[in-house]
């Protein structure tokens, strides 16, 4: 949750590195808030390290090149109560991926792994691209904490080593456990969700995932797109453990 001493309308920006009393926003970060947003010396922003850390600055000099602010208050925060990790295959449109991207970042999430299933049409990813996605959105949604996007891995290489003991894999049909009651009844803090492509999993490789412990969940009588699933998971947990 975001403190409440933070202003609704101040601007966020996106610093690793939140040591100093004065900092120096990097090039991009200079250029847009001088050029875009317009912000003047005396001008309140926030910082986010993504990494837990919060810094309430002013403005000293608004150089579009090398804007310099003023640390007054860092804050640190906890993170969220849970821990998601989202592991998805990538879409034949990418927009639609990224939006996933941008939307799970904006609903709290730990990481996103991109795999590659049996009928995944996409067969590449642009993770530099995903990245900056990703941190647009924790600023946009003033984030403090950064989430992980993974490179690219074989489906069948993620399930055989993921360590998480409270897995589930999303099915559009056969027997599963309410997405609600496997959430409450886990009793844990760190989950992992399969999401599969355009044309769901393969007979194989959902075969595979219950060998290796992956609990089959449903997510209601509606037929959802992989985006959407996957937004739907993430919103889920948020409710469950926010609201």
């Amino acid at each position: 949750m975001e403190p409440k001493e933070i202003k609704q309308n101040i601007n966020c920006f996106y610093i690793p590195e939140i040591e100093s009393q004065f900092i120096q926003l990097p090039e991009e970060e200079s250029k847009h808030a001088v050029k875009a947003l317009r912000l003047q010396p005396g001008d309140q922003l926030l910082l986010s390290n993504g990494n837990g850390k919060l810094a309430i600055s002013t403005i000293v000099s608004n150089d579009y090149k090398k804007t310099i602010v003023e640390v007054n208050k860092t804050i640190e925060t906890s993170p969220l109560p849970y821990k998601l990790h989202i592991a998805m295959s990538p879409l034949q449109h990418s927009d639609r991926f990224e939006w996933f991207i941008e939307k799970a970042v904006e609903l709290g999430i730990e990481q996103i792994t991109p795999l590659l299933c049996h009928r995944t049409e996409k067969k590449h990813i642009n993770l530099e691209r995903m990245n900056k996605i990703c941190i647009s959105a924790l600023k946009q949604s003033r984030q403090s904490y950064l989430p992980k996007i993974n490179s690219l891995q074989k489906i069948d290489d993620f399930i055989k080593t993921e360590t998480n003991t409270n897995k589930a894999i999303a099915r559009c049909e056969g027997e599963r456990v309410n997405i609600k009651n496997w959430i409450t009844s886990s009793k844990s803090t760190s989950y992992t969700i399969l999401i599969g492509p355009e044309g769901d999993f393969t007979e194989k490789e959902w075969e595979l995932a219950q060998q290796y412990n992956f609990t089959p969940i449903f997510l209601g009588s509606n037929v959802l797109r992989s985006e959407t699933a996957a937004i739907f998971v993430a919103a889920a947990f948020r409710y469950e453990f926010i609201y």
